[in-house]
């Protein structure tokens, strides 16, 4: 739920800022979220991470894609200390360890 909602908020804002672009470029940038949003949902692939590193090591969207990382992650610290659940806690911590991993990825490179 929460990756959906900055998903849409992501996308709202591209579509926003890239009103006086041409529409290819917007076409691009949409897909790009789209790849990145959808990588995130695989933290085992190691596809996943590379999806993320080629876009979050491009500077025109460096910011962007970290900080919608670092919010994911805030989201699911959040979720991974309220519940109790075993199976559901094992599986917030390796969501919040690839997050912790992409930001790292993205930033050394």
């Amino acid at each position: 739920m929460v990756k959906r909602l900055s998903a849409v908020l992501v996308i709202a804002f591209l579509l926003t800022a890239c009103q006086s672009t041409p529409p290819s470029e917007s076409q691009r940038i949409g897909e790009m979220v789209l790849a990145v949003d959808a990588a995130m949902d695989r933290p085992g692939d190691p596809e996943a991470l590379e999806t993320i590193a080629r876009y979050g090591t491009d500077t025109r969207y460096y910011i962007m894609i970290r900080g919608w990382l670092v919010q994911e992650l805030a989201g699911v610290e959040s979720q991974l200390d309220a519940t109790r659940d075993p199976e559901r806690r094992a599986a917030f911590q390796a969501e919040a360890d690839f997050l912790r991993q992409a930001i790292r990825r993205i930033d050394l490179e």
